[in-house]
Order: structure tokens, then sequence, then C-alpha cells
């Protein structure tokens, strides 16, 4: 009867040791997900911003070409700078609202300029 219940205790304390040990590992791998996964994302939100600038650059030549007055093609471009900072903030505002609460301890920045050396930092150690 000791032997019996040794075994049960024993088969008892595995299925503990396991269910602990794959929450572990769920835990490990949801966190290498999300980092991953943020930068990501982070490349791309950059590749977007990247490609308004240019753009941008492309309006601007074309007012060269129709020969705009240059302080319609200034107040155009202080237009455009106050819109391209606006469009940075909202995007990694409602980047960060987006991510679950659980994972808000991962998140490294507040704004697009951390963001953008949080991402620069993770690329470097990519590689």
């Amino acid at each position: 009867m000791g032997e019996i219940l040794h075994l049960l205790l024993a088969f008892l304390f595995g299925i503990a040791f396991h269910i602990f040990w794959n929450y572990i590992l769920g835990i490990g791998y949801g966190v290498m997900a999300f980092r991953t996964t943020m930068v990501d994302t982070l490349f791309i939100l950059a590749k977007n911003i990247q490609s308004a600038y240019e753009i941008q650059q492309l309006k601007y030549m074309s007012y060269e070409l129709l020969q705009r007055d240059e302080k319609f093609v200034e107040f155009q471009r202080s237009i455009d700078e106050k819109e391209m900072k606006s469009l940075k903030d909202t995007v990694i505002r409602n980047y960060i609202n987006s991510v679950p609460s659980k994972y808000n301890s991962l998140i490294k920045f507040h704004d697009w300029e951390t963001a953008m050396e949080y991402f620069n930092t993770a690329l470097k150690e990519r590689q």
C-alpha cells in the first residue's frame, strides 16, 4: 500500500511539474514573440513614415517645376512637418494602447524618437 502511495505522489508531482514547466515556457515564448513582433511592427511603421517623406519630397519637386511661390512652398513645408509629427505621435500612441496590459512592461518607448532608438538598438542586437 505504501508503494502505491509513493507512486501516486510521484505521478501527481510529475503532473504539477509539467504544468508549471509549460507555464514558464509559455511565458518565455510569449515574451520572445512579442519582442520580435514589436521590432517588426516598428520596422513597418518606419518604412511607412519614410514613404510619406518621399512623397512629400516629390510634392516639393513638383512645386518647383510648377514655379510656385517660395512662401507657398515654405508654408506647405511647415504644415507637412506639423502633420508628420502628429502622425508619428499618433501611430506610436495607438500602438502602445493596443498592447495587452501584461506586456506593457516590455515597451521601452513612449514617443517616435524613443521608438526609433529602441528599434535601432534592437536591430544592432540582432546582427
